[in-house]
């Protein structure tokens, strides 16, 4: 069962300016590990996970990564495609499609996302319709002291489908570190 190609693109938790990072293992991050934490929630059948790593590169590689949905399907497990369908408030906003094969025995479907920008802070995205029923979470691209990026994913996730959530924590927690090693592996080798 996979559900992290939902979680690639989620939401926001809040104003801040950056996330909270008291999660944060800093000797995980500086050994060029991927982190990941997982959160209890309050919201039946949803499972709330935390991902960070360290990239050697522009956030504005890191942000051309991630605002390009027509490619996820190359690195995030189960998106079969990924389409934009409108540009919203002058280029601040998009609404995208995305197909998703979840796991074998469960039919094909479509959902409808948008992403909201904070140039090359934050990328914010939102349900928007389809089968899954909660879908929230934020990409935050914070500068660090040594002139790397720190990108860290914040995913709220209820698919919608009768899957118990420890199930859904565990598909996130094996398939997150995979989507942030593929930014930023691509990143760095975009980056001049």
């Amino acid at each position: 069962m996979r559900f992290a190609p939902l979680a690639l693109l989620s939401c926001s938790f809040g104003a801040a300016a950056q996330p909270a990072l008291d999660w944060l293992d800093h000797d995980v991050i500086a050994a060029g590990e991927v982190q990941v934490y997982v959160e209890h929630s309050e919201r039946p059948l949803t499972a709330e996970v935390k991902v960070a790593v360290e990239v050697d590169a522009p956030a504005t590689a890191i942000w051309d990564v991630l605002k390009a949905c027509e490619i996820s399907p190359e690195y995030v497990p189960n998106v079969q495609s990924c389409t934009k369908v409108e540009e919203l408030d002058g280029g601040r906003a998009q609404l995208f499609k995305q197909t998703i094969k979840p796991i074998f025995f469960m039919p094909t479907f479509e959902h409808v996302f948008r992403l909201d920008y904070t140039p090359y802070t934050r990328i914010d995205v939102n349900r928007v319709s389809g089968p899954i029923a909660h879908l929230q979470g934020s990409w935050w691209l914070v500068p660090e002291v040594n002139g790397r990026i720190l990108l860290v994913y914040e995913i709220s996730l209820d698919p919608g489908m009768p899957i118990p959530r420890f199930m859904v924590r565990a598909t996130l927690k094996h398939d997150l570190p995979k989507v942030l090693a593929a930014v930023r592996e691509r990143a760095e080798a975009a980056a001049p």
